[in-house]
């Protein structure tokens, strides 16, 4: 197949961000490949979105060689591919104190949420040109750390880095890499984290953690529209000279500004609010 189209490329299209940002960039005429773990999802969307969507079945927690053959068979199947947007939307947050969460759990985040981008990245890399944007789905939790969402943020603080470097390395090559850090987002991800059976009545947290859906409903009270954030990326992908990162966050400043607070004065807001 020819391309007569930009084309996406996005992971993690199934839905929340990654369902918005597919739909926002088939309605500006580009064509988008996009990641699903499974082919009754890969039929269903495919169904849904018409022919300017091609899913493609594609786990990024497999190994890279299993990857790097899902990419060259994609690859085979296209005229002289270009990716002319790869955006890394695809993670998953499981929350809790990090002494007591399931080492599964802590390992799923980093395996999806750091080395997914790596690997993906690798994978790709030649199908990218001078001109070229990849943008990564961060996190507000890359800049601030609170409580039982530590491996969460470790993988975004993860992220953040790998953008610096990708920005550097890519840079070289003509691409430019943008980071989007969305706070609260109104999307299915706040059901999941009612969801969470992990039983943590034996530990210290029990009583904090007996209240956690609670603190996700304030937080999603708080939740910004999906829209925001797919309105970011579209600055990112038609701005000349891009920012390198966009948060997308009610109060952007105060973020901004509770990074020169000093980290104690910090800790005891915290604990206010937990309390």
């Amino acid at each position: 197949m020819s391309q007569s189209k930009p084309i996406a490329f996005i992971t993690g299209v199934s839905s929340g961000i990654g369902l918005a940002l597919t739909m926002d960039l088939l309605s500006k005429g580009y064509r988008v490949i996009g990641t699903v773990r499974n082919s009754q999802a890969a039929t269903a969307m495919a169904e849904d979105l018409g022919k300017g969507f091609s899913p493609l079945i594609l786990d990024v927690t497999r190994e890279s060689e299993e990857i790097n053959q899902i990419i060259s068979e994609l690859s085979q199947k296209e005229d002289n591919l270009i990716i002319d947007i790869l955006i890394h939307n695809a993670g998953v947050a499981h929350g809790g104190p990090l002494l007591f969460q399931p080492e599964a759990d802590q390992r799923a985040v980093i395996e999806t949420n750091v080395m997914g981008v790596l690997k993906l990245t690798r994978a790709l890399y030649t199908k990218l040109q001078p001109g070229s944007r990849v943008l990564l789905i961060s996190s507000v939790s890359g800049r601030l750390v609170t409580p039982f969402l530590g491996i969460y943020a470790a993988s975004k603080f993860a992220v953040e880095a790998l953008t610096d470097a990708l920005r550097h390395e890519l840079g070289m090559l003509g691409i430019k890499v943008v980071t989007i850090q969305p706070g609260p987002i109104k999307t299915k991800i706040w059901d999941k984290a009612r969801q969470n059976t992990t039983d943590y009545s034996v530990t210290p947290y029990a009583d904090i953690m007996g209240r956690q859906d609670a603190f996700v409903d304030k937080a999603e009270g708080r939740a910004l529209p999906v829209e925001r954030v797919t309105e970011a990326v579209w600055k990112a992908i038609r701005s000349k000279n891009p920012h390198t990162r966009y948060l997308v966050v009610k109060a952007p400043f105060m973020i901004k500004l509770a990074k020169l607070f000093p980290d104690r004065w910090k800790d005891r807001l915290i604990l206010k609010r937990l309390k």
